[in-house]
This record gives C-alpha cells, structure tokens and sequence, in this order.
C-alpha cells in the first residue's frame, strides 16, 4: 500500500492530544458515557500506540497523575473504572507497565455485556503487545465461551490476535472445541482457525470509527509554522526527521494485525 510519506507535525500534534485529554478530563464524570467523550479517549490511545514520540513527558506525566488520582477514589470501583480504561491502556502502550492494563484483563468477561464490550475495545489497539498465553487473558476468553455470552467468540478471536507461537494457540484452540460447549458461532470460528483458513476480522469498524474521528478533529485545526523540532540538526537536515516519523507511522499502522482484513493462524506442524 502506498501512502505519501508527509512530514509529521509533533509540535501540532502534541498541542493537540493536551487539548483532546483536557476535554476528556473535564466530561469524565458524564454518565452515560457520551461518545464524543469515548473518541477523544480513543485518540490519545491512539496515538499513544502508533506515535508516541508525539507526547510530550509533561503531558504523560499529566495523564498519570489524573489516572493514579481517580484509581484512589471511593466510587472507582462501582463507576469510574470503565470510563478510564482507554486511558490507561494508553498509559500500558506509552510505558509497557501492565499494571495499567489489570482492570481491563480483570474485567473482560465482565457479567454486564455492555462493559465487556467496551473492556474488549479498549485493549484492542494494544492486542499486539498482549500475550496469548497469558493466564488473566485466557481465564475471562475461556469463561466467556463457557457461558456463551455476548461478545465470547470476539473475545476468543481478540486473544488468537495476540503474540504468541501458532503452534501455542493451536493446542489452546483445540481444547476449546474439545471441552467447552460453546455457542455455535464461536466453534464454527475457531475451528476454522484451527482448520488454517481465513477468518473476518470483527473488529474493523473500530478502526473505521476511531479513524473518521481523528481525520476531522486533526483537519479542524489551522497548521501553525512548521517549527524547527531538531534544535541540534543543521537545517538542511531538518525535513527528513519528521518524514522518517510518518513512514515509521504507516509502518506501524500497517503491520498491526488490528489493521488486517482476516485474522489466520499459520500453519502448524501436526
């Protein structure tokens, strides 16, 4: 795929995720979560996946702080932790600290379908940087499919998303369909998996939505000067830093397997 390798702002960029997390800040408390507050969490995860150069340390520090505030609140556990979930994932992307990510993991099968969509959305971004043999992942996936709730087979096929060897995910998916009386949708997708063929991937609406949000919130804002980011750079050298960021950017954003049409497992040695 071809994309023009366009010089990357940082300066722009950076003024615009502290205005965006300032917004999301003042509407935290707002219930029920408006979606126009959910997008402006979503953009700074996302940036904070696929640019992290672009935050400043003044701003993660500002992130932390507010995040490790509200974790100390009374009412954090009955009403405050699934409005900050997409923030601390974003704090987990921006330091590979996985305390961050622990509510969301605890919380994945959650008995309310609703916040378990939304714990499943919020660690999508990261899926790469996940495990799939991690204990407080497989645990909520295999609980899900046990009970056959809501999302159970988006959560499976989320966690087949996940690092790990094709031979690992194989033997796990083959324990699935031979001890867990799954939903019929569940067990017609994960046998494909295991059969090694190709599977839609459910979650490419995400990726849509998040991405018509940050196209218009990134156009409404009028392009300063392009600032001199390199100080130490000689000028002539100047241009090349901020393109180098946009293809490592793309590279990013391509490679991720949120991004793929299909999720597969490779082919496994029987």
């Amino acid at each position: 795929m071809f994309v023009p390798l366009l010089p990357i702002n940082q300066e722009k960029l950076s003024r615009i995720l502290q205005s965006e997390f300032e917004l999301w800040v003042h509407n935290f408390d707002q219930r029920p979560i408006p979606e126009a507050q959910e997008l402006r969490a979503f953009f700074v995860q996302w940036f904070a996946v696929f640019a992290p150069e672009c935050f400043k340390q003044a701003l993660i520090d500002e992130i932390s702080a507010f995040a490790c505030e509200t974790k100390q609140h009374v009412d954090f556990r009955r009403r405050k932790w699934y409005g900050l979930l997409p923030i601390e994932v974003a704090l987990y992307a921006l330091s590979s600290d996985s305390s961050w990510i622990n509510m969301a993991r605890a919380n994945l099968n959650h008995h309310n379908s609703s916040l378990r969509s939304l714990v499943l959305e919020s660690l999508l971004l990261v899926v790469d940087k996940l495990r799939f043999d991690d204990p407080y992942l497989l645990a909520p996936v295999t609980d899900n499919l046990e009970r056959s709730v809501f999302y159970d087979t988006d959560t499976a096929l989320f966690l087949c998303m996940a690092q790990g060897e094709p031979e690992m995910k194989h033997i796990q998916i083959k324990r699935w369909l031979d001890q867990v009386n799954m939903s019929t949708n569940a067990r017609e997708k994960l046998q494909a998996l295991s059969d090694g063929k190709f599977v839609p991937n459910p979650f490419l609406h995400h990726v849509t939505q998040w991405t018509c949000y940050i196209l218009l919130r990134l156009a409404s804002q009028e392009t300063p000067s392009q600032p001199t980011l390199f100080l130490e750079i000689p000028n002539e050298f100047q241009l090349k830093f901020p393109i180098i960021l946009g293809w490592v950017i793309k590279q990013r954003m391509m490679e991720h397997p949120l991004f793929q049409p299909f999720i597969r497992l490779e082919q496994v040695k029987t």
